[in-house]
């Protein structure tokens, strides 16, 4: 089979070309440090490359997510611990005024003064709002206050409800973002409204400092106030367990970004070791086809004569 001069320069281009196309793609490897260029350079390791990426897109949420609840557990800790402040003074207050025939009518009622001033602390603190305006401690009504005062009934009732917000802070892993006034003060309100109770009774103008019934209604006060702060406590204690589980999480997930980190690199990073023996290679062999050529185009039967 005789091979024609135009049958080598079509060979001799080929070659040529698809040696310059390889060191095109070499190059451009090289110069962005990626493996693949296109998807179908490496289908099997592109899919787990969008895996990866998209995992990480995930895992970059919940970061977010830990970081706004890591912040609003400490918040509504600090409040509750304000509450808890606030309620160790009441009580302290209840105890004076609870000492019969000691205290006189004026007395209690300077004491009453106090305690109506603590009495409001106590509701500003259980109707704090986060930076966005939400009330803390309303459930997932954060749009109204965690208590309201009811005229018809001339008491403290919730104004929220007892729902749970949630966010997602792993894969499959939901956290409850707040404590509700329910939880932490109880579903009657019974330690602010026996408080109101008594700052009436003990600023009344008919106030008998003798009176047995007004050490009763005190006591029940503190008895109530006591169930309260328990309950307070307890809130607290969960928060604090939150912080905890969040912290773990946290762990776990930057753990699991680090490894996708190193699966993609292995996955999707040029090895320049490789690929400067290859450009070498794909060097040469451009070259060499290229000088077989240039001889091969200067045979003639007139040059050998």
């Amino acid at each position: 089979m005789r091979i024609t001069n135009p049958q080598i320069t079509a060979l001799m281009h080929g070659s040529m070309n698809s040696s310059s196309a390889k060191l095109g793609k070499l190059m451009q490897q090289m110069a962005t440090g990626q493996r693949m260029l296109l998807p179908s350079d490496d289908p099997i390791a592109s899919v787990r490359v969008l895996r990866i990426q998209r995992e990480e897109a995930s895992l970059e949420q919940y970061r977010g997510n830990i970081a706004n609840l890591a912040a609003s557990f400490s918040k509504q800790e600090a409040n509750l611990k304000s509450i808890s402040d606030a309620m160790l003074s009441v009580r302290d207050l209840l105890l004076w005024a609870a000492n019969s025939g000691v205290n006189s009518e004026v007395e209690l009622g300077a004491i009453a003064s106090e305690l109506e001033v603590l009495e409001k602390t106590l509701i500003n603190a259980a109707n704090v709002r986060d930076e966005e305006g939400r009330y803390l401690f309303s459930g997932t009504q954060s749009d109204r206050p965690a208590i309201v005062f009811d005229e018809d009934s001339q008491s403290y009732v919730l104004g929220g409800n007892a729902k749970h917000r949630q966010a997602a802070v792993a894969n499959g892993v939901l956290l409850e973002e707040n404590v509700t006034a329910e939880q932490a003060f109880g579903p009657t309100l019974a330690g602010f409204n026996d408080l109101r109770q008594v700052v009436a009774l003990l600023k009344s103008p008919d106030l008998n400092a003798a009176d047995a019934a007004v050490n009763e209604r005190i006591a029940a006060a503190l008895e109530s106030l006591d169930r309260t702060h328990d309950a307070v406590l307890g809130a607290m204690t969960e928060l604090g367990g939150r912080q905890n589980t969040l912290t773990l999480l946290n762990n776990s997930n930057e753990g699991l970004s680090l490894v996708n980190q190193k699966i993609e690199q292995e996955l999707s990073t040029l090895d320049y070791a490789g690929a400067s023996i290859d450009f070498s290679n794909y060097l040469l062999a451009l070259q060499s086809t290229q000088k077989t050529y240039l001889k091969l185009n200067g045979l003639s039967l007139f040059g050998q004569l």
